[in-house]
């Protein structure tokens, strides 16, 4: 039996601990003279969690409120600082959605949710869980972004890891002291794995859409990291949110007399990239089996920052590669039903900033693993638009990452324009001239798939795939209820925030896939951290989206499975990564068996959102 040595704080706090743990006549050098005891809630199978000292750590860690049993409340000394019934976790659970439900505005109510995760973790998990489709809103987008906005006004204490430019110097002790403040729990099956598996880390300069938030990006790392939690079971407490305040560019948050980080404009340039250095090198030195998830970097350094690190360190960046993992798996579903090869298709991109440029790289990635296409081949498939028209080798300011996508002017010579400036190719102008099969947008320019561009791409393409991807649904390029409309109801959608049922013409109702990040992104991590691969390869990342791409509902419509199915989505898709990392090579733990053997083996390392028994030793 695992036993986990719960943190102590200081010398007092030890002493006291001590003394009480002696009146219990419990107190002993000897692990081995725990104590376990029995549990209102199931815990058949799992790890007891091993306590030092009583109940001044209990409250906070491992907090489970009034689930104490009766055995734990009287050998930890806590009669009297609860009430005296003794409540399932089913119960807390319907408790804490009560009192979430009374919180009368969304910001509100991440709140709740954060403060609940700070008292009990489980609790917290287990209510996300059993009401993800509702909550998922609440702790990530849209409500995350008014979050973070106002989190130095929301602070009550810190939650993750912040790492701050004036600090630098001290970056490494401050990892390892976080660490060791961290409640980690060994990874039974790989007894030589560290303490963490996944940091999430931003520098806050891209945030949402709300760009540059400063120290306040601590709120999406942790977001992010609860649906790694939530979506694919990976164990919170081996999972660590870090910051990088590098300053900020954002003037409201210098003139606030309440904002908590470094009050400085944004550091840049090599000084940046030393720092970031500096980070990486110490994650990598600590942590070395730990994938790094970058998020919501700005343009010029996210694709910069994954194309430095991820040949010899396993990174990821969510905005890059997740969008465009979960956006190629619904084309590859809509393609299955239009029965037509990814290579044939015609691809407008609407916004091409980084995670549009994301999507098209990894659509190109897609053409030439699948379908066998050279990098120039498959680039000519795609016509890119940004705020200043049609992407174009004369075009000034061509971001690194967007010249390959560019198009030739020799090309779109006699193009008809709708306007009288003879570089500015518009989407209505590209739709018309090129006639895609495929029109994905990533603008944030709300409504910009206009009754005239959508009819216009539905002349020349019986079913149109249509993908409005930006976030919030205020800034959706479409709704899909027009979509359908536009097209004679024949178009095939997926959108990036969730948009109410579709009244169909038969009577009937459909609902539109979402194309959102944490069907995918979750499970690629896990795939990752479960084979504790070296990378994470293109294969991994293509092996997901084709797993990803089966689930879709078999219908002509559904292009991606229902978010609410996550876990077992996840198990599919992860099983996947980690037998390609397998096959590559990357992978330090060889997994043997058939397809159902490894979706076995990565269940059984699924955390959950379960109480523990506790173990007194």
């Amino acid at each position: 039996m695992l036993r986990r040595a719960l943190n102590r704080s200081n010398l007092f706090h030890d002493r006291f601990c001590n003394v009480q743990n002696e009146k219990l006549g419990a107190y002993s050098d000897e692990p081995s003279c725990g104590l376990a005891f029995k549990h209102p809630t199931p815990k058949q199978g799992l790890l007891a969690v091993a306590v030092w000292y009583s109940w001044l750590t209990l409250w906070s860690d491992p907090g489970q409120g009034a689930a104490f049993s009766r055995e734990e409340r009287a050998i930890f000394g806590l009669e009297g600082f609860l009430p005296y019934d003794i409540h399932t976790l089913e119960i807390q659970v319907e408790r804490a959605w009560n009192q979430l439900q009374k919180q009368p505005t969304n910001l509100l109510k991440h709140a709740f949710l954060a403060s609940l995760r700070d008292q009990n973790q489980v609790l917290f998990y287990r209510l996300m869980q059993d009401h993800l489709s509702e909550l998922l809103s609440i702790l990530y987008t849209p409500t995350a972004g008014e979050a973070i906005q106002q989190f130095s006004h929301l602070f009550r204490r810190p939650i993750g890891c912040f790492l701050s430019y004036p600090n630098a110097d001290g970056m490494r002790a401050q990892l390892e002291a976080h660490v060791e403040s961290l409640n980690y729990e060994p990874d039974v099956s790989d007894p030589n794995a560290g303490p963490i598996d996944l940091i999430v880390v931003t520098d806050s300069e891209a945030i949402l859409g709300i760009g540059d938030q400063g120290v306040g990006g601590i709120t999406i790392a942790t977001s992010k990291a609860a649906l790694y939690t939530l979506g694919a079971g990976i164990n919170p407490n081996r999972i660590l949110p870090v910051v990088l305040d590098v300053g900020t560019d954002n003037h409201l948050l210098f003139s606030d007399p309440l904002y908590m980080g470094w009050k400085h404009t944004r550091v840049r340039g090599e000084p940046y990239n030393r720092f970031v250095d500096k980070f990486v090198k110490h994650i990598s030195a600590l942590f070395p089996d730990a994938l790094i998830h970058f998020e919501d970097f700005g343009n010029k350094n996210a694709q910069r920052l994954l194309d430095k690190y991820q040949s010899h360190v396993p990174v990821f960046n969510d905005d890059i590669q997740g969008t465009g993992a979960v956006t190629l798996a619904a084309v590859m579903s809509a393609l299955r039903i239009t029965g037509q090869r990814l290579s044939d298709s015609r691809i407008v991109l609407y916004g091409a900033g980084s995670a549009g440029m994301g999507i098209v790289n990894q659509i190109r990635q897609g053409m030439v693993l699948v379908d066998g296409l050279s990098r120039e081949e498959a680039n000519k498939k795609f016509w890119c638009l940004d705020a200043d028209g049609l992407l174009l080798k004369s075009s000034p300011n061509l971001r690194p990452g967007q010249e390959e996508y560019a198009r030739d002017p020799s090309e779109v010579q006699g193009w008809k324009r709708e306007t009288i400036e003879q570089d500015a190719l518009r989407l209505i102008d590209v739709v018309r001239e090129v006639k895609p099969t495929i029109l994905i947008g990533t603008s944030t320019h709300s409504r910009a798939f206009t009754e005239e561009v959508v009819k216009e791409m539905a002349k020349s393409c019986e079913r149109p795939v249509i993908l409005p991807l930006s976030n919030p649904t205020s800034l959706a390029e479409i709704d899909p209820a027009d979509a359908m409309v536009w097209t004679n109801y024949t178009a095939l959608c997926a959108t990036g925030s969730p948009f109410p049922l579709i009244q169909m013409p038969d009577g009937t109702t459909h609902k539109i896939s979402e194309a959102n990040n944490a069907i995918c992104y979750p499970a690629l991590g896990l795939g990752t951290v479960i084979s504790r691969s070296r990378t994470l390869s293109p294969g991994m990342i293509m092996a997901g989206v084709q797993a990803l791409a089966e689930l879709a509902p078999n219908d002509d419509r559904s292009l991606l499975p229902d978010l609410a199915d996550v876990r077992s989505v996840s198990v599919h898709i992860a099983a996947a990564v980690v037998r390609r990392a397998v096959e590559e090579g990357h992978a330090k733990i060889q997994i043997k068996g058939d397809n159902a053997d490894v979706e076995e083996y990565i269940k059984k390392r699924m955390w959950d959102a379960t109480y523990r028994p506790l173990e007194l030793v």
